[in-house]
């Protein structure tokens, strides 16, 4: 199946041996070759930037239903300080989310990691480092972060899991040839809490005002004011009649081998 990065690159070749023939018969400027290359960058930088556009793989960000189910996804963490009053309110509020877990961290606190998948969460790859150059890495060390990450869960939880998040959710071909290679699941989302970024209000106001049936949630359990935050908004849900489901019945997936 062709991606819409293959789709745009074939595009623009086909403009520029066209820009280029007409230069040469003198009924066009070669000049446009130039603003072409740069609205080729831009356009390749959107898809790089926006997750759900699916331009260099596919990612699942929600589910086609109009059930009023959605499903919480957690990264960056396992945190020392914040993921276990999370999975306390979690199960007193009987919900199941999924954490995306970064390699680095799970070598510090594998015990918490161990917790989440006790108390019957899901766990996805967030890769090893969460690097701010992450994107920017070869294949052969993308592979490494997503692999070591893989296996350090399977080696404390006993599972094989096939649920990826792209750091930052920023996607590329390199990234895409990873995914493909060790066969993960990539998971996107259709609301972003902004939680790192945005006071705690703010946040839920914004979850409240985008949640959808069939929505992922992003938030994150390294976000100091997360578990209130969450506590509001899964009472918001209940007042509203949602319910919170696991993200591989939200998306009829196997979240692990």
């Amino acid at each position: 199946m062709k991606t819409p990065n293959t789709i745009v690159n074939w595009f623009f070749i086909l403009a520029w041996v066209v820009v280029a023939m007409l230069s040469q018969m003198d009924m066009m400027s070669g000049w446009w070759i130039g603003p072409l290359v740069i609205l080729w960058l831009v356009v390749k930088g959107i898809g790089s930037f926006f997750i759900g556009l699916n331009f260099y793989f596919f990612s699942h960000c929600s589910a086609i239903t109009n059930e009023r189910i959605v499903a919480l996804t957690f990264d960056d963490g396992p945190d020392d300080k914040l993921t276990r009053p999370l999975l306390d309110l979690l199960d007193e509020k009987g919900a199941k989310a999924t954490f995306f877990v970064i390699g680095e961290k799970v070598l510090d606190y594998t015990h918490l990691l161990k917790e989440i998948h006790r108390r019957g969460h899901l766990i996805g790859n967030h890769s090893f480092s969460h690097a701010r150059f992450f994107d920017f890495f070869n294949f052969t060390r993308m592979r490494f972060e997503l692999v070591r990450t893989r296996e350090l869960i399977y080696k404390n939880t006993g599972v094989k899991t096939q649920l990826f998040r792209p750091p930052y959710g920023v996607t590329n071909p390199v990234l895409g040839r990873a995914i493909r290679a060790l066969q993960l699941v990539s998971i996107g989302w259709s609301v972003r809490s902004l939680d790192t970024t945005r006071s705690s209000e703010k946040a839920l106001q914004r979850l409240i005002k985008k949640t959808h049936p069939g929505a992922i949630i992003l938030l994150h359990d390294t976000t100091p004011d997360i578990v209130e935050m969450t506590k509001k908004y899964l009472d918001w849900l209940k007042s509203n009649d949602y319910r919170v489901v696991s993200l591989d019945q939200l998306l009829t997936i196997k979240a692990y081998e």
